[in-house]
């Protein structure tokens, strides 16, 4: 395994430093595991196709999809 390096880190990263603010949290709510794990319950228990049309993923992540998804995990 390689040791990482500065120039390592900013090759993989580096496109953090663009994003705006909700997109750098975007980037660390979608990253987490209990995000994900709730993500798939909603999908799956609350029998909803969609996350933007479960309540309760919203309200505890305090996200809003003004766009659907095209992705499921």
């Amino acid at each position: 395994m390689r040791p990482f390096t500065r120039e390592r880190l900013a090759a993989r990263y580096g496109y953090i430093e663009t994003l705006s603010p909700d997109g750098l949290v975007w980037e660390l709510v979608r990253r987490s595991a209990a995000y994900r794990d709730d993500y798939v319950a909603a999908v799956t228990f609350e029998h909803h196709p969609q996350p933007e049309a479960s309540p309760s993923l919203c309200k505890r992540w305090r996200l809003r999809f003004p766009r659907k998804s095209r992705h499921h995990w």
